[in-house]
C-alpha cells in the first residue's frame, strides 16, 4: 500500500527544489547588485518568500515545510549555485527558525510564526560583550554586542547568546534571548570581499528587559534539552543541535563548488593553454588531472555532509539525541568537507585562466565567495580537526559545543 504521506511529502520536497533552480538566472543577474547593496535585494527576498524557500525547517504546524536535513542541503546548494551570499542568508535564516522551534515555548511560537512563519529570525551564538543581570521576570541586557549577525537587513527578530547569570552575578552557563527587531540596533558595519552580500552586521543592544519565556538555555540545547515539548513528536525537532548547526552552513559551499565546475566546463571547449603548443585545453594531460582532484574534492565534500545529514536525520527519527561520538565526527565531518569545497574551488579558478581574475566573471566572485564558510568558527577546518584529534587521542574536548 502506497503511504500518501510520504507522496505528499516528496512531492513538496520536489516542488521547492524546482523552485530554487528556476531562480538560479535571478539570483546570478543580480549578483552585481548584491555585491553593491553588501545585502540581499528586496526582489530576492519576495522571490524567495513567495517560493516558501524561507520555512525550509519552520514546523507545519505554523505553515512551514519541516523538511529533513537530506532534503535541506539539496534546496540550500541550489540555491548556492545561483548566489553564494543568498544561499548563506537563506541557510541562517532558516536554521535560526528551527532553532527558535527548538529552543521556546508554544506561548512564543505563536508569536513569532504567525501569519505562516513570515518573520524571519537571524542568530549569533556569542557575544563580542555583554552586560547582563537577572532581574524578576527575566534579565536585563544593559549593553551587549553581537558580530556577524547574517541576514540582519531582513530579520524581524534577533536570537542573541549571552552569560547566563544568576540573582549574585554569577555566571552558571550560557544563554539566549530572542529579541524583536525595534529593541535591537543593527550597524552598517559589513564591508568584506567575501560573501559581501549576506547583510552579517553587527548587533547592539542596550537597557532591553528580556522576559524569562523569552529566553533559553543553550547549555541544555546542546545536550538535547529542548523547551519545545509540543513539538518532539516530529522528528525534525530531535535532531542534535550542534551537529545541525554546523551542517548547514554547508549547503553554500556545496552549491558554490558545483557552479565552479559548471561555470569552468562550459567554457573549457574552447579554451587554449596560452604560451603552451597545447591548443585545446581539453585534451590536455594536466587539465585532466587538476580537474579530477577539483571534482573528487567536492564529491569527498558532499559524501561527508549528506553523511552528516542521514546521521542527524537517523538519530532524530529514533526518537534518540546523537551520542557523543556522533556529534564529534559530524563536526569534523563538517569542517573537513568545509575544507574540500574551498580547495575544489581554489583549482578550477587556477584552470581558468587570466580572465578568471575580471571583477564581472563569475568565477572570480565563486571564488571569492567559497573563502567565507572555511572562517566561520563552527566549521573552521583547524578547529573541528583539533577536536577530532583530541578524542582519538584519549583527551577532554576543548569546547562545549559538541
Amino acid at each position: 500500500m502506497i503511504n500518501k504521506q510520504l507522496v505528499i511529502e516528496s512531492t513538496n520536497f520536489e516542488g521547492l527544489l524546482e523552485k530554487a533552480e528556476a531562480l538560479i538566472p535571478n539570483l546570478r543577474e543580480r549578483i552585481s547588485e548584491v555585491e553593491s547593496l553588501r545585502s540581499i535585494p528586496q526582489s530576492t527576498i519576495d522571490e524567495l518568500t513567495e517560493a516558501g524557500l524561507l520555512t525550509l525547517l519552520t514546523p507545519k504546524k505554523y505553515g512551514g515545510h519541516e523538511l529533513n536535513f537530506r532534503q535541506y542541503l539539496d534546496i540550500v546548494s541550489k540555491i548556492g549555485k545561483g548566489c553564494g551570499s543568498t544561499a548563506w542568508v537563506v541557510t541562517l535564516i532558516n536554521v535560526a527558525k528551527w532553532i527558535v522551534s527548538v529552543n521556546f515555548t508554544e506561548e512564543v511560537h505563536d508569536v513569532v510564526f504567525k501569519d505562516n512563519a513570515i518573520a524571519n529570525v537571524c542568530g549569533v551564538f556569542e557575544a563580542r560583550k555583554c552586560e547582563v543581570e537577572k532581574v524578576e521576570g527575566g534579565y536585563l541586557i544593559k549593553e551587549g554586542m553581537w558580530g556577524f549577525a547574517s541576514g540582519s537587513n531582513h530579520s524581524d527578530y534577533f536570537f542573541l547568546g549571552f552569560p547566563q547569570v544568576n540573582e549574585n552575578g554569577e555566571v552558571e552557563g550560557l544563554r539566549a534571548a530572542l529579541i524583536p527587531r525595534k529593541d535591537v540596533n543593527v550597524l552598517d558595519d559589513w564591508h568584506t570581499i567575501s560573501m559581501r552580500g549576506t547583510g552579517s552586521n553587527s548587533i547592539t543592544v542596550k537597557n532591553v528587559f528580556v522576559p524569562e519565556n523569552w529566553t533559553t538555555s543553550l547549555s541544555n540545547a546542546v545536550v538535547g534539552q529542548y523547551p519545545a515539548v509540543h513539538l518532539q513528536d516530529q522528528a525534525l525537532y530531535n535532531s542534535a543541535f550542534v551537529p545541525v548547526a554546523a551542517l548547514v552552513l554547508l549547503a553554500p559551499g556545496l552549491g558554490l563548488s558545483a557552479a565552479a565546475k559548471e561555470v569552468f566546463l562550459e567554457k573549457l571547449p574552447n579554451r587554449k593553454i596560452q604560451y603552451t603548443s597545447h591548443n585545446s585545453q581539453a585534451e590536455a594531460g594536466i587539465t585532466h588531472l587538476q580537474l579530477a582532484e577539483a571534482v573528487m574534492k567536492m564529491e569527498t565534500a558532499s559524501l561527508l555532509a549528506y553523511r552528516v545529514a542521514d546521521e542527524i536525520d537517523k538519530w532524530a527519527a529514533a526518537g534518540k539525541f546523537m551520542d557523543f561520538d556522533g556529534r564529534v565526527q559530524a563536526r569534523v565531518d563538517c569542517a573537513y568537507a568545509n575544507r574540500l569545497n574551498c580547495e575544489a574551488v581554489d583549482i578550477i579558478f587556477s584552470l581558468a585562466g587570466g580572465s578568471a581574475i575580471s571583477q564581472s566573471n563569475l568565477l572570480s566572485i565563486i571564488m571569492k565567495d567559497s573563502k567565507t564558510p572555511p572562517q566561520h568558527g563552527l566549521i573552521v577546518p583547524t578547529t573541528g580537526l583539533e577536536l577530532y584529534g583530541r578524542i582519538l587521542a584519549g583527551q577532554e574536548p576543548n569546547t562545549l559545543l559538541i
